[in-house]
């Protein structure tokens, strides 16, 4: 059991090279090249955040969320796809927000419903 875990922490810190150390205060990152076995899921992972920029142009927004546990990611900023720009019209820049990611592939995590924390 050991050796499985120690393994298993030795691939996450190769795939991911920040993994120990990432922080809120990480600069935006490209979950595209982001690799796991957490991306078989299409099953949504709750979040929470605050929203530094939206671009409805591109169908993106970037987020500063904290650690979300189901994914193993730690708290980080980084864009996010959206399917449908509506979801977005409900919040601003600077705004906390509660919101739903789903994984579709390698790299590819969309938000699927965003709204403002209570």
């Amino acid at each position: 059991m050991k050796h499985t875990i120690s393994i298993g922490l030795l691939f996450l810190s190769l795939c991911y090279p920040g993994f120990s150390q990432a922080s809120e205060k990480d600069q935006s990152m490209d979950h595209s090249k982001m690799s796991g076995a957490h991306e078989m899921s299409a099953q949504a992972h709750k979040a929470q955040g605050v929203v530094n920029k939206i671009d409805l142009q591109n169908k993106k927004i970037n987020l500063t969320h904290g650690p979300i546990k189901s994914l193993g990611w730690s708290g980080m900023t980084m864009d996010f796809q959206v399917k449908d720009t509506a979801i977005l019209k409900h919040v601003k820049a600077g705004q906390k927000v509660d919101f739903e990611v789903v994984n579709e592939g390698p790299g590819k995590y969309f938000v699927t419903d965003i709204t403002p924390a209570k």
